[in-house]
């Protein structure tokens, strides 16, 4: 069974702590995969187009929610696709932000509050039952708590924030072509883009996420399993600016 961790890369200590710990506990009932596993799934959503198979060994996402993590379109779309499947979500929340202020879709899903006292007793607990794991073995609560406040104290404020967001990078000539094939249809699933465009599936999906990252290309369920990728409004106005449509 797996346990897929969701983050974004600038905070990606945090989810490594937690990969740490879970995997501790439940060693011989688990893997946990993150954002950041070089072999890893690139992100959940990507995973269920990729390899539906694959998908289905995921028992829980675990979603690291902070301010700027949950600007990120990607966020709530991985959590739809999560529901879809009928997989365990946990939004685990940090940085300012509590449970309580989670928006919609998120706010459904029963969250915790990195930063309580009973964090790791919750968090352990949700996970045994879904792994069908009725003792725990002893957890360093407080060892776990302290190695998760280092790596909180370590994050700047406003460190995604900072930084140049998705949609103010200048766009590749392959992105554009993408959005020119989308712009006069109702969208098409990754594999029928990697078809169109002579690639592998997997080559596709890393340019996708960075058109719906920028808010050019937004993506929705097609049944099945599937995911169909349309073009955004940002996208067709990029395209008019560019003198494209």
């Amino acid at each position: 069974m797996k346990i897929f961790i969701s983050h974004i890369q600038e905070e990606f200590q945090v989810a490594l702590v937690l990969k740490k710990w879970i995997e501790s506990a439940f060693a011989d009932h688990c893997e946990v995969l993150t954002s950041t596993d070089p072999e890893g799934i690139p992100s959940a959503a990507q995973s269920l187009e990729k390899d539906e198979r694959a998908f289905e060994e995921i028992k829980a996402l675990i979603l690291l929610c902070s301010p700027d993590s949950i600007q990120k379109p990607w966020t709530s779309f991985e959590a739809g696709c999560a529901w879809l499947r009928k997989i365990l979500i946990i939004p685990v929340c940090y940085s300012g932000l509590t449970a309580g202020q989670l928006p919609q879709p998120l706010a459904i899903f029963p969250g915790f509050d990195l930063d309580q006292k009973d964090f790791g007793q919750k968090l352990f607990m949700t996970l045994a039952k879904e792994l069908g794991i009725s003792q725990l073995p002893a957890i360093q609560y407080r060892q776990m708590r302290q190695e998760i406040q280092e790596v909180l104290d370590a994050i700047p404020p406003g460190v995604s924030s900072s930084s140049k967001e998705a949609g103010d990078l200048p766009l590749e000539l392959i992105h554009l072509q993408i959005l020119g094939v989308l712009k006069d249809n109702y969208g098409f699933t990754s594999a029928v883009l990697a078809q169109h465009f002579n690639l592998e599936e997997q080559k596709i999906l890393p340019l996708l996420k960075r058109l719906i990252d920028g808010n050019y290309v937004y993506a929705s369920p097609a049944g099945m399993g599937h995911i169909r990728y349309n073009l955004a409004k940002k996208g067709k106005d990029y395209l008019q600016e560019s003198g494209l449509l």
